[in-house]
């Protein structure tokens, strides 16, 4: 236990589920000696992740980089079926054939982005692995990795392993690189001057050409120490109101009062990069997708400075002023302070009262969750134990979950953690083999008791049933102790049963007397 309280106490600062890693020559640096604790205590309980050393930094550039991938024609072309990459969520989805040649280049293709008056026009990357690479404190794989899988300082715009192409929330990362290059350009969002010239957004994922109008654009801390973060990496939600909520959260914190409507049944963008206003801030621009029949034309007019956002806590302690007081999205569209929502649907206390219950319905259920998402007869009774303990480690995070994002967020990790255990199968092999012996054994010894002995027929009922149970309950018992506690148990049970000769013995003793 204490190895456990341990571990849990170091990942705190792995396990903040907060956005990417950001980097430009002029942030300062992580403490290394942190991280390298964190990741040597989590390799004393799995095993270690397999990791390869980075190369020679290259000369390219993210502008060179970008010649050498060609992008994506703008003219329509049939749908052409090949395989799908393993974050798909639909395989019945035809991939669009601007995308094959792409998917030739690198298979972690997922899309296209597209913001106009930047030099942002990159391909969009998705490594899976990040979520192990997560909890073990690295970097993302794209982080310094160009399209091809190459070092580049810049690194490639990739999705978060917490979302997948079809999410409610797709959530995409890239550096601020402070030679303009990259998600640089989308810090020019802050003016709204800048706004007014890209308030739509394109991206396309393998399956569709899309355009996306900016709802807004907010900055967020990752430091703790610089107030509690405010968690804008969702990709999922519990239901329609808890989605909306987050909606109004994101525009109670948005820069920019931008004039589009957003309902129940709308999905989301996140485009997410560093900004500088203090150490490890974050600014992300959140879009809504255009839908069908739509014009994607904003009313640029009306669009105009929030007059008081919500910014983090530091905002305040050193430039003055007092943080506004944050309300849920029905307690504002009830006051008539919201004018943004266009869906048909009425909402009341009830629906933030049932958002509470559905977080404490899905924190319940989290060592379930996890439990269901691997196999643990692939795995070793020592590996069972390390699998264990990483389960023990991720729940205190899960209760002290405040959305039910993190919760999914958390569970998924530690279903990757557990995955990326290579199993060991021979000794997997050799346990069964023991195990299978001992039940063998132990149904044997359990017959042997009644060998020999006859009993009528009301007793033989009876001894029937004792054998049936236990012979299921033994042969579906993996724990070799809990099976001699079974086979003693039938044992007893089968002596309660009074055999023939005892019956007349009884019967005799009885006439006798």
């Amino acid at each position: 236990m204490k190895r456990i309280r341990r571990l849990a106490v170091l990942l705190s600062a792995v396990l903040l589920l907060t956005t990417a890693a950001c980097h430009s020559s002029g942030r300062d640096q992580p403490a290394q000696e942190e991280s390298s604790e964190v990741v040597s205590e989590i390799t004393s309980v799995v095993s270690e992740v397999e990791s390869k050393a980075p190369e020679e930094e290259s000369s390219q550039t993210s502008k060179e980089t970008k010649k050498t991938v060609k992008k994506p024609a703008k003219e329509t072309s049939t749908p052409a079926k090949v395989s799908f990459p393993e974050a798909d969520l639909d395989s019945s989805r035809e991939i669009l054939a601007d995308f094959s040649s792409l998917l030739a280049q690198n298979p972690d293709t997922v899309g296209w982005i597209d913001v106009p008056n930047t030099i942002i026009d990159f391909p969009v990357v998705q490594y899976m692995g990040d979520a192990v690479k997560s909890a073990y404190n690295e970097d993302p794989y794209y982080l310094y990795k160009d399209f091809y899988g190459n070092y580049l300082y810049s690194g490639t715009v990739f999705m978060d392993y917490r979302s997948q192409i079809g999410f409610k929330n797709m959530l995409l990362h890239g550096h601020a690189m402070v030679d303009g290059n990259m998600f640089y350009s989308l810090l020019y969002y802050a003016s709204l001057d800048f706004y007014k010239t890209a308030p739509v957004i394109s991206f396309n994922t393998l399956y569709e050409k899309a355009k996306w109008k900016v709802i807004a654009v907010i900055k967020a801390n990752v430091d703790e120490s610089h107030g509690t973060p405010f968690h804008y990496m969702r990709s999922t939600f519990s239901s329609d109101y808890d989605f909306l909520n987050y909606v109004h959260e994101v525009r109670q914190r948005s820069i920019i009062d931008c004039p589009v409507d957003v309902n129940e049944n709308d999905s989301l963008l996140t485009l997410s990069t560093c900004c500088y206003d203090y150490n490890d801030f974050r600014l992300a621009v959140i879009a809504r997708k255009v839908r069908p029949g739509e014009d994607s034309k904003v009313a640029i007019s009306k669009a105009k400075y929030n007059p008081n956002p919500i910014y983090p806590d530091v905002v305040y302690w050193y430039g003055g002023g007092y943080k506004p007081e944050e309300t849920t999205f029905q307690e504002a569209l009830n006051s008539k302070k919201i004018t943004w929502y266009n869906g048909k649907k009425k909402w009341s206390a009830a629906d933030d009262q049932a958002l509470a219950k559905t977080l404490a319905e899905v924190k319940s259920n989290a060592e379930k969750t996890i439990r269901e998402g691997f196999n643990e007869k692939e795995y070793s009774k020592a590996q069972n134990a390390s699998i264990n303990d990483i389960i023990d480690i991720y729940l205190p995070y899960v209760q002290r979950a405040d959305d039910y994002s993190k919760v999914r967020d958390l569970c998924f990790q530690a279903i990757a953690v557990i995955k990326n255990i290579q199993p060991d199968t021979q000794k997997v092999q050799e346990e069964q083999a023991a195990l299978q012996k001992q039940q063998t054994n132990a149904l044997s010894d359990i017959r042997k008791t009644i060998q020999g002995k006859t009993y009528r027929s009301a007793q033989q009922t009876r001894v029937n049933e004792i054998l049936n149970t236990y012979d299921k309950k033994i042969k579906d018992c993996s724990d070799p102790d809990q099976i001699n506690t079974l086979k003693e148990e039938a044992i007893k049970k089968l002596a309660a049963v009074k055999t023939d000769a005892q019956l007349k013995a009884e019967a005799a003793a009885k006439k006798n007397s």
